[in-house]
């Protein structure tokens, strides 16, 4: 159903400087310059919902027998039985015939495979990633994907995880991460154990813990495996230099075992940083950089398309695109992602149907999502207020 548009006003005057609910209004309410012309689409009909872009992978296919799961195994390598329950983002049902890296294809092949786990990638993306995966090697194939957030990095990880049959891995960084538990740490039970005097047979070992990296070298022996190091630039620099030797000998050594030898041909890792700080050099040096960005207006469309309305689609998309490429006088710290703008979408169809069509509440609710800070709500209060796109004709 559609929205009556509000009878224009007569009282304002063209250029005039306005009051944030009469301009929120106004961009509301034409559908010209971008604005949201709002519509009730299919998809909220439908109760599309949680399949959104970021979360947008296949569900799991349904039980035969009512009341229960079918048996799955996620891409971090759990299994899912009739009791569990089912995380999208880790689970999904593309059938891989050859696992591994080495099949990942041409670039062509790669958008058609990414597309099919609800991942929009970029030709110059595509492009980079099927040098890396076809390119032989005899160390460890290391990846870093540099960007804003909300750019897919985190993602591009999980959908190749999909599309390879890969077991993903994964470790988030935070300020002030201890780093030496990369490789091992102590177990706190096997040292209680040894006090109590119950010492495994084994010995050494069992007082000790793998950790994420060794665990996903001693992984690659028996299958692919995706170890994605997020956030890398989050910690301090130190934790740089823990991947120097791994990645180049595709050997780690430890202190309670022996060496773990990884195999080449089933590891990548893969690091995403933002811009907060630079890199230890060594370790650009062993990596395959690629600075990522947010969507063109032409794939954000295409994700956004089966969810929402086509005018409400061509209206997120543009205030997106002011929002991220705009001059000095208008600049935003935190641009919407795309996923963001999809909730935006649903959030809109959603007070429609509540029956709440006020064009400036509506508006305002829509603007509280894509500026989260305080200064972009300042930003985007001026921008509706003089930019000339948003001057009533």
């Amino acid at each position: 159903m559609i929205i009556p548009k509000r009878k224009p006003s007569g009282s304002a005057a063209s250029g005039s400087t306005r009051r944030p609910e009469e301009a929120i209004q106004s961009v509301v309410n034409s559908p010209s310059h971008g604005r949201l012309d709002l519509m009730v689409s299919n998809s909220a009909q439908e109760g599309t919902g949680a399949e959104n872009l970021s979360q947008g992978s296949p569900r799991a296919p349904e039980s035969k027998a009512p009341g229960l799961m079918p048996v799955i195994r996620g891409l971090d390598g759990r299994t899912i039985d009739e009791s569990g329950s089912v995380n999208s983002q880790f689970v999904s049902d593309y059938e891989v015939q050859n696992p591994g890296f080495n099949c990942i294809g041409t670039p062509d092949e790669i958008i058609s495979k990414l597309e099919a786990v609800s991942y929009q990638c970029l030709h110059y993306l595509a492009v980079q990633i099927g040098l890396l995966l076809n390119t032989p090697t005899t160390r460890i194939r290391a990846l870093l994907l540099e960007g804003p957030s909300g750019c897919g990095k985190s993602y591009m990880a999980k959908s190749l995880a999909k599309i390879t049959g890969a077991e993903l891995m994964c470790l988030s960084c935070y300020r002030g991460m201890p780093t030496q538990n990369l490789i091992e740490s102590p177990s706190t039970l096997g040292m209680a154990r040894a006090m109590a005097g119950k010492l495994d047979e084994d010995g050494a070992p069992s007082l000790m813990n793998l950790g994420i990296l060794s665990r996903a070298f001693l992984r690659s022996q028996e299958k692919p495996v995706i170890l994605l190091i997020d956030e890398l630039d989050k910690p301090d620099e130190a934790i740089d230099t823990f991947f120097l030797g791994p990645i180049q000998d595709a050997r780690i050594w430890l202190e309670s075992r022996d060496p773990i030898d990884a195999n080449p041909n089933q590891l990548i890792i893969i690091f995403t940083k933002n811009f907060n700080r630079k890199l230890d050099d060594a370790l650009l040096r062993r990596v395959h950089p690629i600075t990522m960005t947010y969507l063109d207006s032409t794939l954000e469309r295409k994700i956004l398309s089966p969810h929402c309305d086509a005018q409400l689609v061509a209206n997120l998309v543009a205030i997106a695109d002011r929002m991220r490429n705009s001059d000095g006088s208008y600049q935003f710290e935190r641009p919407p992602a795309p996923e963001e703008l999809l909730s935006a979408g649903h959030y809109v169809q959603r007070l429609l149907e509540w029956g709440l069509s006020e064009f400036a509440f509506v508006g305002k609710s829509i603007w509280n999502i894509i500026s989260k800070s305080e200064h972009d709500r300042a930003v985007l209060d001026h921008m509706l207020r003089f930019h000339p796109d948003f001057i009533d004709p």
